[in-house]
């Protein structure tokens, strides 16, 4: 969570994008996480907590709030992210990014598992 953050700090989007799970990779809008990067001043980020989760795929839960400051003022955000584990790799699950997968397709983390078993409850909280 932290070198994401510092991501967006840096304008790195690249990185960004390199660290979301590969299948959500394509639907990204990489000029609105530029944009959201280079027109924040980025003002900290605290980490609340985490959890992994053992298994195969590895998941684990990162609770945050980062606070930036734009043209409309100063802003705080907290969220709890989700993240799997791929090849000793971790890969940030968006929420926002729909995958396609059913329930019982093979979860498309690769992990070998079903998505209901998988990556489906990390994404539908």
């Amino acid at each position: 969570m932290r070198s994401r953050y510092t991501a967006y700090v840096l304008g790195l989007v690249d990185y960004l994008i390199a660290t979301t799970l590969p299948a959500q990779q394509q639907a990204l809008d990489r000029d609105a996480m530029a944009a959201w990067s280079a027109q924040s001043t980025w003002l900290g980020l605290h980490v609340e907590g985490s959890e992994v989760f053992g298994g195969k795929p590895e998941h684990a839960q990162v609770t945050f709030v980062a606070r930036w400051h734009d043209e409309q003022g100063e802003h705080c955000h907290r969220e709890c992210s989700a993240f799997v584990q791929v090849d000793r790799r971790w890969f940030f699950l968006d929420p926002t990014v729909p995958l396609k997968a059913s329930r019982n397709d093979p979860c498309p983390c690769q992990g070998g598992q079903k998505f209901k078993k998988c990556c489906a409850s990390f994404l539908s909280n």
